[in-house]
């Protein structure tokens, strides 16, 4: 092949690639089960799915390495987590639709797999669940409610309805919060959310002292409509494989295919 010929191929191939949509990576939540005692498990990485919310989209009191949230599942339940840094915790508001201006983690989960086709929340097999570190009282008791978004919702459920196994702490430079919501609250089993590509998305926000949210920030992602409530943004997820050993080995072994 002359020079020419090589150029010519080498400009047709980034063209193609320059305009070939670009599909999000299918994220694996792992097996495993998580301590809901409000403080993070020594191992977490190894046994929960990592997602880094990096993208600020509230310029302020936040910055993008500011929230990270952990998922996992066993038979019953999926197991979520959020670590963030923050030098204030604000829990004021426990009246807006979704705790806006308090401090708070947005955890977004369709469970029947066409969040793409979608840019409102149809209040069927989408979910927006909101968690705050700590209660109006200022004790690490988190709250936690269902917000619709606009769509038709699932009846405001909020507290112990959504979860009663939930758990938060203080951790060094900011907080904690983790909780078991079980299958059954979606209307679902283990077998048909094994079958499914879900969509998962998560949205934290920083609120201070003056009780007014100063900063947000969300996991990337391209997508249409508005980015705290269009499912288009949710980025693809599956359940992983199980493993006949136990839950000890089986999270060491998550960890070993990560490290590869």
């Amino acid at each position: 092949m002359n020079k020419s010929s090589f150029l010519s191929l080498l400009t047709i191939s980034f063209l193609i690639l320059a305009t070939s949509p670009i599909f999000a990576v299918t994220h694996t939540i792992p097996w495993g089960k998580l301590n809901i005692d409000g403080k993070p498990d020594d191992n977490i990485d190894d046994r929960a799915a990592k997602f880094d919310l990096s993208l600020v989209c509230i310029g302020g009191t936040i910055k993008d390495d500011y929230f990270s949230t952990y998922l996992a599942y066993d038979e019953n339940n999926f197991y979520f987590a959020c670590r963030a840094k923050d030098n204030s915790v604000s829990c004021k508001d426990e009246v807006s639709r979704d705790f806006k201006d308090s401090d708070y983690i947005r955890f977004y989960i369709d469970v029947k797999g066409d969040f793409k086709d979608r840019t409102t929340l149809n209040g069927k097999g989408d979910w927006a669940l909101i968690f705050t570190p700590q209660n109006t009282k200022g004790k690490w008791k988190p709250m936690v409610k269902e917000c619709p978004y606009n769509g038709p919702g699932h009846g405001g459920i909020q507290g112990d309805d959504v979860t009663p196994k939930r758990a938060s702490g203080a951790i060094a430079g900011g907080w904690y919060v983790e909780a078991a919501i079980p299958f059954s609250l979606f209307e679902r089993d283990l077998k048909k959310l094994e079958k499914a590509t879900m969509g998962i998305y998560f949205i934290g926000g920083d609120t201070d002292k003056g009780g007014v949210r100063t900063g947000e920030v969300r996991l990337p992602g391209d997508g249409a409509g508005n980015y705290w409530n269009s499912p288009a943004y949710w980025q693809p997820a599956k359940l992983g494989p199980f493993s006949v050993t136990p839950l000890e080995k089986e999270a060491i072994f998550w960890g070993e295919i990560k490290k590869f």
